[in-house]
């Protein structure tokens, strides 16, 4: 995972840290024209289908260095050769945000690769090449596995909703936050809260 993160006892956000050898590697693959067209046309779908939630994903603190320059997502992950990934839920990512993956290599995705999301009991063809988007922190998904002589890569864009918090709080921590608070904003803070997922639901109606 390379880029920009928070959660896990961070005390604020801060990009991923690698070793220098593996930073290299990272680098230079981030930095090749394919994988910055990539991210590109990532950042432009999800302007089209989530307009408002490409908005809130954009407006970011600016001290960071992103991933990529046209590219609103914070951070991204790469997996290489034979990607399979059991069932489970990025829970630490925005609950009605977007997790975007880009497929790639060379397999028959009509005999594995699929995408399973099992709460909607749906399996999905997922050729190379192609970009799907789902909110990987509500649904459970997962996908299959290729044959032993194929090859699958993905590339996976992703938003911590740490972040968001670190943001709605003006570039502080809940905690810290918290602590600072007047009793009227933490009665807003807290109001807000409780009705996130009313913001969630009415910024994925407007697309």
């Amino acid at each position: 995972m390379f880029g920009i993160s928070f959660g896990g006892g961070q005390q604020r956000p801060s990009n991923f840290l690698h070793t220098k050898h593996d930073q290299n590697v990272l680098d230079e693959i981030r930095n090749t024209e394919v994988v910055k067209a990539i991210a590109r046309r990532v950042d432009f779908l999800l302007a089209c289908y989530f307009p408002n939630l490409h908005s809130l994903y954009t407006n970011h603190d600016g001290n960071l260095k992103p991933n990529w320059e046209g590219c609103c997502f914070a951070a991204a992950s790469l997996n290489f050769e034979n990607v399979v990934t059991f069932s489970h839920r990025d829970y630490l990512n925005l609950l009605f945000g977007q997790c975007a993956v880009y497929s790639a290599g060379s397999f028959d995705y009509k005999k594995g690769g699929h995408l399973i999301l099992w709460d909607l009991k749906l399996i999905l063809e997922f050729p190379p090449g192609c970009i799907i988007f789902l909110p990987s922190a509500m649904i459970c998904h997962s996908n299959t596995a290729i044959q032993d002589s194929e090859t699958r890569h993905s590339l996976t864009f992703f938003s911590a909703s740490g972040l968001f918090r670190w943001r709605h709080n003006n570039f502080m921590s809940d905690k810290d936050f918290v602590a600072g608070a007047s009793g009227d904003e933490r009665a807003t803070w807290d109001e807000h809260r409780r009705n996130l997922w009313q913001t969630g639901l009415e910024i994925l109606r407007s697309m």
